[in-house]
Formats: C-alpha cells, sequence, structure tokens
C-alpha cells in the first residue's frame, strides 16, 4: 500500500479526490482493540458498532453541543438533550449502510484507495511526497494500526458510493420554489416608535427585602463553579526543535529533492489572429512584411487586440499543438509566419514574457533548516514519549517523571469547566483546552489518565490534583451584582406595561401620533414623540431601529395589526402593519436553491435509511452503551 501511495501523491490525479475521505477519523477513527473489549452497542446483521466506536462519536458530539451552548456541558447535562440517544441513532445509520453496502457487494480498489489516502496533506512531508513516517506518526498518535486505518478509509468512502447512488440528483419542484420565494421576498412597511427606560419618572430602586428576595427566586445563578487544579506536561516537537543541528549538507539535499517544486515555469501572453483562409492569411503575411503594425492590421480585420487575447499561458497549455510550440519560439512583440492551425490559417504574437525561474537554494535555506529541524524533533517525541510512559508505567506521577527527564510541569491551580480562573478569566494557553476541560472534569484525584494528542507530533499529559466543588454564593459576595439585575427586571416590566399599554390605545381606534404625544415625554428637542415609517422589509431583513424579533412579529401579524416586541438593547417596540407588499419576483437565488435540494436529498436518504433498517435484523445493546461510558472510568475519557 505505502508504495501505490508514494505513486499516487504525485501529479494533478490526487488533487481532485473525494474530500469527504480526510475526515473518516472524526466517527471511525478509533481502534477497536485499544481499551475496551468486544462488547457491543449495536449489532445490524454482521455488521456491529463497538463501545469504543459508539464512546469516539459521543464524545465528538458532546463537544459540539457545547461549543453551542457557549459552555462546557456535563454528561449529565448533554444527556438532558437526548445525546446518548442522537449518538444511538448515528452508529446505527452508518452500521445499517455498511451492511446495506456489504449486500450489494460495493467495494472500492486498492488504488482508488491508496488515491484517497496520498491526497491527504497530513501525510505528506514539505516536498509534497507521501512522507512514510508521517503515517507512522498518525498511526501512532491514534493508537491504531495500518490495517485499521485503511479499512476506516475504505468504509467512509463505500458509504459515500451508497449515498450517492439513493440520492443522486434530486430537484424541487417550480411550484415549491415558487412558494419559497413568495415567503421570502415578500415586503412589509411598519409604523413603529421604540420606547426606552426614558419614559421612567424615576429609576426603580430597590430595598433591602427586594434585593433579598431576588436572590433567593434566582440563586442558581450565583453559583460559584467547580475548580480542579492541574498538572501538566506539554511534549511538541516544537519546543525541542534544533535548527542549528542541521548540516549544509542535509539542506543542500533537501533542497534538490525539492528543487521541481521550487521552480516557476516560464509564461507568455500570446495573441492568436485567426484568418479566413489562405488568401486573407497571404495578404496579411504581405502587409506586415511592408511595415503594418500587428495593432492596425487587426483593426482592418474588424477586431481589437483584447478579441484576440488568449491570456498568460505555459508551455503547451493552449489545446493547439502547433501554435503552442510556435508561440513559445516566437520573439517579444514580433508575429509569427502563418501557422496551419486547428482553427484554419492563424498568426501568433507574443506580447509579455516572464522567463522560467527556480528560487535560490539561499532563499529558502532557512525555511529548510526549520522544516528539517521540526520533521527530526518530530521524531524525539515520540522517544521521549517512550520514556514517559515507562516513567508514569514504573508508578511515577507527573511531576517525577518530568524532574527524571529534565522536562517541566506547569501547574494550573484553579481552572473550571469553560477554561476560567477565579478570576473569570480565559486561560487560552494551553494546547487543546477544550479536550483537556473534557477529560479534567470527569477526572477524580488519583484517577490514571491518557495523554492528549497535540497536532500530529505533540501530547499533553495531565493528572487532577485537588477539586474545588461548586458552592453557593453568599449574598454578601454578588449583591452589587443582584441589585442591578432587579433594577434591569424592574425597568423593564415598568417600560412593557408602557408599551402595552400604547398598543391598547391604538387598537382601540385612537390616533398613533396622539397616544405617542401624550404617553410620552418630550424627545431631545422638546418635540412630541412621532411614529416613523420603514422602508419596505422582507422578513429576513436587518434594520437596527426595529430589530429582529418586532420584524418577526410584524410578519405574523395581519395588515393594521399592532404588535408589541422587546428588543436586545432592552426597548420595547410598538408597530403596526402598514403595508403588505406581495413580491413581483418568485425566484430565489440559485444557492438557496442548492440547499431545498440538499434538504430533498437528505429527507430521501433518511426515509430509505429508515427502510433498509427495516428489512434488516437490528440489536441494540444498553448494557453495551454503559460499557462505553465504565470501562473508561474518570480518567479515561477519550
Amino acid at each position: 500500500m505505502l508504495d501505490l501511495l508514494r505513486g499516487f501523491s504525485q501529479g494533478w490525479t490526487a488533487k481532485i479526490l473525494i474530500a469527504f475521505l480526510i475526515g473518516s477519523f472524526a466517527l471511525w477513527g478509533v481502534s477497536s482493540s485499544i481499551l475496551l473489549g468486544a462488547t457491543n452497542v449495536v449489532q445490524v446483521g454482521s455488521t456491529s458498532v463497538t463501545t469504543q466506536e459508539y464512546r469516539a462519536v459521543y464524545d465528538s458530539q458532546l463537544n459540539a453541543l457545547s461549543q453551542q451552548a457557549g459552555r462546557r456541558l456535563t454528561r449529565q447535562e448533554a444527556d438532558i438533550f437526548g445525546l446518548r440517544n442522537n449518538v444511538l441513532s448515528l452508529v446505527t445509520t452508518g452500521a445499517v449502510l455498511d451492511e446495506n453496502a456489504k449486500n450489494l457487494g460495493l467495494g472500492i480498489s486498492k488504488e482508488e484507495l491508496a488515491r484517497a489516502i496520498a491526497n491527504d496533506p497530513g501525510l505528506r512531508d514539505f516536498s509534497g511526497k507521501v512522507d512514510p513516517e508521517a503515517i507512522k506518526r498518525t498511526l501512532r498518535n491514534r493508537g491504531i494500526t495500518q490495517e485499521e486505518f485503511e479499512n476506516d478509509r475504505k468504509r467512509q468512502a463505500i458509504r459515500n458510493q451508497l449515498q450517492a447512488g439513493i440520492t443522486g440528483s434530486l430537484d424541487m419542484p417550480k411550484v415549491f420554489e415558487e412558494a419559497i420565494a413568495l415567503f421570502r421576498n415578500e415586503t412589509r412597511v411598519f409604523d413603529f416608535v421604540a420606547i426606552g427606560s426614558e419614559v421612567l419618572q424615576a429609576k426603580p430602586v430597590p430595598t433591602g427585602d427586594n434585593t433579598k428576595e431576588f436572590y433567593e427566586a434566582n440563586k442558581e445563578n450565583y453559583m460559584a463553579p467547580e475548580y480542579r487544579k492541574l498538572t501538566l506536561l506539554n511534549l511538541q516537537a516544537s519546543d525541542i526543535v534544533k535548527p542549528m543541528e542541521i548540516t549544509d549538507d542535509e539542506i543542500r539535499a533537501a533542497y534538490e529533492a525539492q528543487k521541481n517544486g521550487l521552480r516557476t515555469q516560464e509564461i507568455r501572453r500570446v495573441e492568436q489572429l485567426v484568418l479566413k483562409d489562405k488568401a486573407e492569411a497571404d495578404s496579411v503575411k504581405q502587409k506586415l512584411a511592408n511595415g503594418a503594425s500587428f495593432e492596425d492590421v487587426v483593426k482592418e480585420l474588424g477586431k481589437t487586440i483584447k478579441d484576440i487575447d488568449l491570456g498568460v499561458v505555459t508551455n503547451g497549455e493552449l489545446p493547439d499543438t502547433k501554435v503552442s510550440e510556435a508561440a513559445f519560439n516566437a520573439e517579444l512583440n514580433k508575429p509569427t509566419d502563418i501557422i496551419d492551425g486547428v482553427f484554419g490559417p492563424v498568426i501568433v504574437r507574443v506580447s509579455e514574457i516572464n522567463a522560467e525561474t527556480t528560487t535560490a537554494y539561499n532563499d529558502v535555506k532557512d525555511q529548510l533548516r526549520n522544516e528539517l529541524a521540526l520533521q527530526r524533533a518530530g521524531d524525539e517525541v515520540f522517544n521521549t514519549f517512550d520514556a514517559v510512559e515507562d516513567e508514569r508505567a514504573a508508578g511515577s506521577n507527573l511531576t517525577d517523571t518530568a524532574k527524571a527527564l529534565n522536562l517541566k510541569t506547569r501547574t494550573v491551580t484553579k481552572i473550571d469547566a469553560q477554561g476560567r480562573d477565579e478570576n473569570g478569566n480565559a486561560i487560552t494557553d494551553i494546547p487543546v483546552l477544550q479536550q483537556l476541560l473534557r477529560v479534567a472534569f470527569e477526572t477524580q484525584p488519583g484517577d490514571d489518565t491518557r495523554e492528549l494528542p497535540v497536532g500530529d507530533d505533540g501530547f499533553l499529559w495531565y493528572e487532577v490534583e485537588e477539586i474545588t466543588p461548586t458552592r453557593q454564593k453568599e449574598l454578601s459576595e454578588v449583591e452589587s451584582d443582584v441589585r442591578d439585575a432587579w433594577v434591569t427586571q424592574e425597568t423593564k416590566a415598568k417600560v412593557l406595561e408602557i408599551a402595552n399599554g400604547v398598543a391598547e390605545r391604538i387598537r382601540k381606534g385612537d390616533d398613533m401620533n396622539v397616544v405617542l404625544a401624550e404617553t410620552l415625554p418630550v424627545d431631545s428637542i422638546d418635540s412630541a414623540v412621532k411614529y416613523e415609517t420603514s422602508i419596505p422589509l422582507t422578513r429576513n431583513a436587518q434594520e437596527a431601529k426595529i430589530g429582529n424579533a418586532a420584524i418577526s412579529e410584524g410578519f405574523d401579524a395581519k395588515n393594521g395589526d399592532i404588535k408589541v416586541a422587546e428588543t436586545t438593547g432592552g426597548d420595547v417596540i410598538v408597530l403596526r402593519v402598514a403595508e403588505v407588499q406581495e413580491p413581483d419576483d418568485k425566484t430565489i437565488p440559485a444557492d438557496a436553491i442548492e440547499q431545498l435540494n440538499t434538504a430533498a436529498a437528505d429527507d430521501v436518504l433518511n426515509q430509505v435509511i429508515q427502510d433498509m433498517q427495516s428489512r434488516l435484523d437490528v440489536t441494540i445493546s444498553p448494557d453495551g452503551i454503559e460499557a462505553a461510558f465504565n470501562t473508561y472510568g474518570g480518567g479515561h475519557g477519550m
């Protein structure tokens, strides 16, 4: 397989292979031989999903859910959102596809698989060739064998074959596109006024009882988070790189090996004058020989230089071989003799020449030195990795291990599940922070822990030293925040009450400006407040004065209706639908049509998969799901 990879890493074919193969590890990239036994979570015919595969997908989805929530979610919180069942559905779908692919006899040749793997930039060296050492590092980093790596890529490729055969090219009907266009392109005009805290004669002031009552009612907002004290040992190639150990001979050898990649081909701007027949060609040739300029001849034939400009090309890029050869043998700005081209007789002129260049050795010497040093350091990282693991296997903690190997550890005194210190400041200088937080907050002091990969050539070890549990903050600690929150709540309530009163009077038939003048204080120039009228807006319009919530309310109303909506800035909008305009344009952009077609294809695929599943013997193991978590324990969070 490595020989095939080396071959396919060269040439343009490797650049057009299917990109989805690159990411197969996201779902299936964990060895079935590590940590867990053969317990399965799902069995579909002869296809199984192991506990470890299920856990790998669960962890990936937990990370995504935490990013959406803006904080690190616990397993318990994630499972409230149904994460376990969602992951179970996801891996079951994969197994159903795999089993049906087997039954249909789908496959992929070794050559195609090699092309796909060779297209992975993470498996190439600095010269662009497939690097066997990079492959070894990837396999070691993910804890899998080469056979497992190839099987993962093969399985994902076959799945996509099956999915492509199901969905093909599905297009939504025209009538549906028109309905969407009516929905998207309809416009409305609104009369509106923004009412803010300035309408209040006095700002609400909380009493001691108000503050205490608000605190008691909202205690969950005033909790000190759980903190963990961590010891970290970070090992990366960039930390141990030694460029000065690279000799000039090594740099020169690397330069010669990738010299072709440092060469810029000669390019020429080519102008091609195509002539009707030999008679016209001979006439043009004679005029040029008599001293007429090329521009004048082109103009005489009713053309411009722009019309005949083929652009800047490299040798061999033009489809007509004779024209290409003539162009790259021509002198600058000197028209060629008549060429018997594919489209008839032509005369070519080269108006610009940029000669071939090769980046000089001295210009890339330092860059090559650093690249070679980093590559060598990457190898040293794995030697050091073995030494660290040997020390830990002998019972040493990270601090003692670091001392024995002349490495440095770092102590993080307090960090919460969102990566903040005890003062609420984000800690940003820890590699793979989100992965670390995930596993560290599932680990107890004294638990054995696994290293975390950092890129393709680094590792981060961690130990949990102490846990400071979450606690309820006393009112005395947060009294200022509580008072501010109470004032904000009461101010909003009073403003909303006034806005609802304004809206109710208008609904009863009172003139909108009269109501505003009688209800609201004068504006900044002592004039009565009056409503504004918007320009025609679509339902997705961004209008800062009105806000998205009010526009959404306005599009849910009938012409003439009055609506009240809060803005993100704290104001309240009183809005009247003044005009509803159906669109003349009943089309939608091409990218929107593409999204609709994609959604339709997804729906069809889901229905077919459900039908496939109904025809197969699918077994779910609750014990297997529990084993996916219990076997990891506190310290093995993947």
